[in-house]
């Protein structure tokens, strides 16, 4: 596993000018233009991003049939793809709260903003970081490089209009669906913080047993064509 680290590190390092402008880009969002906690739902994306971008990279040229011909585990692979998702949350996370925080006190002029609401709205980000991760994690290992965004655009297309759907439809038959939502965090934040973590965990659960059987059905794959391009005979 230590060597698909190395390996994915090693591809992340040669996009370091693209994510040092865009931690430029969250800063002066948040400092010059006053809004501290935009920069905290800008960079819970890029997770999810730099995570699909590897698997992406894996799989051109048909990287999977290579990789899984050789002693890695499936099972490995995709704690590995995981675990790095986990890791790159927790990255841009701690660059979203500096940045916030610089923004915060240049307004306030005080650290009174670091308390629970704003440590638990953190902590809510992150959550949101690895929804994402669960989704995108079995559509890049199915998908693969050549279909993987165009994948990508549709279920997340798929997820925007279902929630339009809901908030249109709650609207036209008059219940305020926004208001409560507001209410539980304004109220009940820790309860709902709580709920969205134990939501998220078992979602990530879900993606990685999806994740594996898609990965089963493409090491079948790949041994059949080491096989055939080796003139082994196939059973």
């Amino acid at each position: 596993m230590k060597g698909l680290f190395i390996k994915d590190f090693s591809y992340i390092k040669e996009s370091k000018l693209l994510f040092l402008f865009l931690v430029l880009f969250g800063f002066g969002s948040s400092y010059f233009y006053k809004k501290p906690t935009f920069v905290l739902g800008y960079f819970s994306v890029f997770p999810g991003i730099i995570l699909m971008s590897t698997i992406s990279y894996d799989s051109i040229n048909h990287g999977f049939t290579s990789l899984f011909t050789l002693p890695i585990k499936k099972e490995d692979y995709l704690k590995q793809k995981y675990s790095l998702g986990i890791l790159l949350g927790l990255l841009f996370l701690f660059f979203a709260i500096c940045i916030s925080s610089i923004g915060y006190y240049r307004i306030q002029q005080s650290f009174h903003f670091l308390n629970s609401d704003f440590l638990q709205g953190c902590l809510l980000t992150l959550m949101f970081s690895y929804f994402v991760i669960a989704i995108i994690t079995p559509v890049g290992v199915y998908f693969e490089a050549q279909r993987s965004q165009l994948a990508m655009i549709i279920v997340f297309g798929g997820i925007f209009l279902f929630v339009a759907l809901i908030y249109f439809l709650t609207k036209f038959i008059g219940f305020d669906l926004e208001t409560i939502i507001d209410s539980l965090i304004e109220n009940h934040l820790s309860m709902v913080t709580l709920a969205t973590v134990i939501f998220t965990f078992i979602c990530n659960i879900i993606s990685y047993h999806i994740s594996l059987k898609l990965a089963f059905s493409i090491l079948g794959f790949a041994k059949i064509c080491f096989k055939t391009s080796t003139g082994a005979v196939i059973a």
